[in-house]
Parts: structure tokens; C-alpha cells; sequence
């Protein structure tokens, strides 16, 4: 987290002191300490006590991606899509007559004239040039060219084995008559979740919910922005967070809580969970934040563990960033399965990266289904449910709309 704006002053309680924080900082507001001092007086015991209060406004820290000027790479680029759009066009006419490459190539003339600096003609069906040299050995073009949907999921940064794979599904499929585009909108239903009359129970899977993942990958502002849907929806919620460690990680989820007039739970141990979850009726979304953690700090993930054993949670949701590197991401993922049961995945970040093709190369590889997407800071705009017809966008002209 990086603090962009700092300021102090004194207040009578705390209430006044988050009243005067959210005032001079808005809602972005978060107090970062709260010192209690005494006024000075010549009878010490007499001075009036006051608070002195640190409040500033804390922002995730972006790794942008730069995009460097290649005029090589951006004409290549168009004639790629030029070309899928040109596919597009003629795949539901080449599919209705002859899908193989064989039998379009029986469509072609043996007899083609290929005019050099001689000007002499070649013979296809003979093998030999007009006046009886034999033609030179030469390549197969055709099996050089990569398709254009299979570049342009490989340009989107997808894992190659898996565009193969669906490029590969989508040609043995029955639906000749849908485009790339739409098939591909259509299957990657298989990595989202499976949506029911309720888009956000559907999405988080049950009641009591368990948020994890490295530092630095947004948990506690997606914590707030499903909270601000499911208050939204007039859903009773509840914020409960095991976040101890990072500086002001609490403020930062109380904010939340007071901006949405929602209660808030901080839990040092998973023994104190019992008692705090009495508090709260069976229809109550609970919505737990934990601490951020590398994959080898054993202490934090001890505690986090010792928290879901307590919490029992229906689903256990990984926030992975879209800025991460697909291997980091699976080890990561991986690493975390061996202690806990992730069930649902949250893919954060994704505005800050040009290559988004993690969106489906992560479930494809782990089997775990997304749950949500999020696309920015804002709460609780920034966020979205992972949809089929969003994903295929996104791996295929990185979420334009056109």
C-alpha cells in the first residue's frame, strides 16, 4: 500500500475523530493511528484528555504495464485482425462445403503458372519447371501459418497448450455455425461459476466466505466491493477480518464497514471465532479478509489455516492478480490447495494488464472455476461477476468493445 495523502490533528472521542477524518480526507479516508495525550495544566491529573489523530488515504500500489512502440509488431497486429475478421466472413461458407484443407486443395488447378525472373512456368502435377529442370525443394506454407485465432490468444498472453486445446475443441465441435468468438463465448462457461437465481450467492457459493491470496493483490478493497453489492441487494453482512499484520489493515476494512454501516469483527485467534459468530444469524453473509502472505511464511499461513478451521467457511475464494506472471500464479495457487480447500478464484487487476489470456489459462489449469473479476480501485463499481461472454472478449481484443 502506498500512502498518497497524510494529515494529523486532535479530537474529543473517536466518533469525532472519524467525522473530521472523512470530512477533510472523504471517503477514501483511513486513520492510521490514534494517540491519547493530556492538555497541559498546572494540576497535571486536571488536563483535559484529547486524542491525536493520523489519517491519510491509502492507495494499492500499480504495476503498470508499459507498452512499448513497436511499428512492426502494431502492423503485424492489424493484419492478424484483419484476417480473423476475413475468417469470420467465409467460416460459415467454407464449413458448408469442404472443411479440410485436403479437399479445398483439390479445388485448385494442377497446372499453375509461377512466373520468376525467366518467366518460366511450372508444371504442380509433374513436379517440374516447363523446360524439364526439376523444381527445387520448398516449404509447405500453409502448415507454417499459425491461425489467427490461436496467434491472438497467444498475443493475449495464454498458456500455448491451452489455446491449442480450444482451438482444437472448437474444430471438432457440432457448431459450424457459430464463429470462434461465439463458440469460445459460449465454452468458457466451464471456467466461470455456475450462475443460479441469485448472481451473488451463486458467485460466492454460500454464506460464509473466506477471502485469501498474496499481499498486494487487492483482497480487502474486493472484501468491500462484494460487501457493497450484497448491501446493495439488502442482504444482512457482516465484516469479520484476521488481517493483524499489515500497517492500518484494520482501518482500512473498518472504513469500509463505517462508509457501508456494516459490523465489523477483528479476530486475533480462531479461537475467539465461536463466540463472535453466535452474534450473527444463519442468513448473515460473513465475509472473512486475512492477512497477506508470501507462500513461504509458514507463520502467517499457520494462523490463516487456524482461522478457517474456526471460521468454517462454505468456500474458500484465492484473489490472484492478473499482473502476475501465469507461472507464479499456479504455484501460488498450488502451494495454497496443499493446506486449504480453494474452491473459488477472484481475478484481480485486470485493467493493469495488457495480456489477460490468465483469465482462462488459470481454470483451465487448476479446475477451479472464477467467481468475480475486478477491474480497478473504485468501490463498488470496479468489480464484476466472471461471465463466459466477458472472458472470450477479453482473450480475444483484450476486453474492446467493438
Amino acid at each position: 500500500m502506498k500512502l498518497v495523502k497524510e494529515i494529523e490533528f486532535q479530537a474529543k472521542t473517536e466518533n469525532e475523530a472519524y467525522q473530521k477524518a472523512r470530512e477533510r480526507l472523504g471517503p477514501d479516508g483511513v486513520i492510521l493511528s490514534i494517540q491519547s495525550i493530556r492538555t497541559a495544566s498546572w494540576i497535571p491529573f486536571l488536563g483535559k484528555k484529547m486524542l491525536v489523530i493520523r489519517a491519510g488515504i491509502l492507495e494499492e500500489e500499480k504495476k503498470f504495464v508499459q507498452k512499448t512502440t513497436d511499428p512492426e509488431l502494431e502492423k503485424k497486429q492489424v493484419e492478424v485482425f484483419k484476417a480473423l475478421l476475413e475468417h469470420k466472413r467465409s467460416m460459415k461458407d467454407i464449413k458448408q462445403n469442404k472443411t479440410s484443407q485436403e479437399k479445398l486443395v483439390e479445388q485448385i488447378k494442377d497446372e499453375i503458372d509461377i512466373k520468376g525472373n525467366t518467366g518460366t512456368a511450372f508444371n504442380a502435377g509433374s513436379g517440374t519447371y516447363a523446360n524439364g529442370q526439376p523444381a527445387e525443394p520448398c516449404s509447405n506454407k500453409a502448415e507454417e501459418l499459425i491461425p489467427p485465432e490461436l496467434e491472438i490468444m497467444l498475443e493475449n498472453d495464454m498458456e500455448e497448450e491451452n489455446a491449442k486445446q480450444l482451438l482444437e475443441e472448437y474444430r471438432s465441435s457440432e457448431t459450424n455455425d457459430l464463429s470462434f468468438q461465439e463458440w469460445l463465448s459460449i465454452k468458457t462457461a466451464d471456467y466461470c461459476f455456475i450462475p443460479g437465481g441469485d448472481l451473488i450467492s451463486s458467485a460466492l457459493g454460500g454464506n460464509r466466505i473466506m477471502l485469501v491470496g498474496a499481499t498486494g493483490v487487492g483482497k480487502t478493497t474486493t472484501i468491500a466491493k462484494i460487501a457493497a453489492i450484497a448491501v446493495q441487494q439488502g442482504r444482512k453482512t457482516a465484516l469479520f477480518t484476521s488481517d493483524n499484520y499489515r500497517v492500518s489493515a484494520v482501518e482500512q476494512i473498518r472504513t469500509f464497514a463505517r462508509v457501508l454501516n456494516l459490523p465489523l469483527e477483528v479476530v486475533n485467534a480462531g479461537s475467539e471465532l465461536p463466540e463472535r459468530l453466535n452474534k450473527y444469524s444463519s442468513d448473515t453473509l460473513i465475509l472473512m479478509d486475512t492477512a497477506g502472505h508470501g507462500f513461504t511464511e509458514k507463520d502467517r499461513i499457520t494462523q490463516i489455516i487456524d482461522i478457517h478451521n474456526n471460521f468454517h467457511p462454505d468456500q474458500v475464494h484465492m484473489a490472484i492478480s492478473a499482473t502476475a506472471r501465469t507461472r507464479d500464479m499456479l504455484n501460488s495457487i498450488e502451494t495454497l490447495k496443499k493446506v486449504l480447500p480453494v474452491s473459488r478464484l477472484i481475478l484481480t487487476k485486470v485493467d493493469e494488464t495488457l495480456c489477460p489470456g490468465s483469465l482462462l489459462s488459470i481454470p483451465m489449469k487448476t479446475g477451479i472455476r472464477l467467481s468475480f473479476v475486478t477491474t480497478g480501485q473504485n468501490v463498488p463499481r470496479d468489480i464484476g461477476y466472471a461471465d463466459a461472454g466477458l472472458l472470450a472478449q477479453y482473450i480475444l481484443d483484450g476486453g474492446t468493445k467493438g
